[in-house]
């Protein structure tokens, strides 16, 4: 897929570098120009990017992440995978936009933004969401078994070396946040198939509740009350961000105290 170049404006900040995978041997692999922005305001970002080295047989954790800026329909749906030293490498499909370049769902019909996978820390991905754009944020932990967790991931770097080297274009119905999750989705069961959920990202959740993907002990709904992400009016996206966020989850799960 070619792209203009020459007059066009350049891309968005955020946007501006792709985040690479190499791999270093079967297991371990390195993420080049991970994304990790903190930010002063909407719109007004601190750019920073590194470079990451993690192992497939550290991963112990993934979330499912839902964050909803308008009604309850549609939401942006990305994936963070938790490693056992602590750090979290959370990965959002998203379109490349360039500089005063608005998004449209019209516009994502057409074959106007590049796909891009953005692997960045959670402070940066899930905080400008949380923390300063203000969104409706939940967080659920995926009930996947050790080897599901590491072929879902395999499956995602995969993906990212893939679209790198053959660019793609978003599509609002074919490919966004939510079909690509579902074609990842495939790599931990067969089981997981195209659903209306799916086109009405707002309900992912409910699709991943009702194909066993997350904990189904409880009632979907109060499982949904204890799983969203609320943050403080001060709270400060520091270093122990994923801690904090998961903490608070943590807590609304402790059985309650009959007195």
């Amino acid at each position: 897929m070619a792209h203009k170049t020459g007059s066009e404006a350049p891309w968005l900040v955020e946007y501006s570098r792709l985040a690479t995978v190499h791999w270093l041997d079967s297991d371990c692999f390195q993420v080049s120009d991970m994304r990790n922005f903190r930010y002063r305001g909407v719109g007004d970002p601190l750019a920073a990017w590194d470079d990451r080295c993690f192992r497939l047989s550290e991963v112990t954790q993934t979330d499912l992440v839902l964050s909803y800026w308008g009604g309850n329909a549609i939401a942006h749906v990305f994936l963070s995978f938790g490693f056992s030293n602590g750090e979290w490498l959370a990965v959002s499909i998203e379109t490349r936009r360039r500089q005063n370049q608005p998004w449209s769902a019209f516009g994502g019909f057409l074959r106007n933004y590049p796909v891009i996978y953005v692997v960045a820390d959670e402070r940066d991905l899930i905080g400008v969401r949380s923390d300063v754009r203000r969104e409706r944020v939940w967080l659920y932990g995926l009930t996947l078994t050790q080897e599901q967790r590491q072929r879902l991931l395999r499956d995602y770097l995969l993906r990212i070396q893939q679209v790198n080297a053959h660019p793609e274009w978003y599509n609002t119905l074919f490919n966004n946040c939510t079909t690509n999750i579902l074609h990842h989705g495939r790599a931990v069961s067969p089981a997981v198939k195209y659903d209306w959920r799916i086109l009405l990202s707002g309900y992912a959740d409910r699709y991943c509740y009702r194909m066993g993907l997350l904990d189904t002990r409880l009632p979907f709904e109060t499982l949904r009350q204890r799983s969203r992400l609320i943050r403080p009016e001060d709270a400060c996206i520091d270093d122990d961000f994923s801690q904090d966020i998961r903490r608070q989850r943590a807590s609304s799960f402790l059985p309650e105290i009959k007195e």
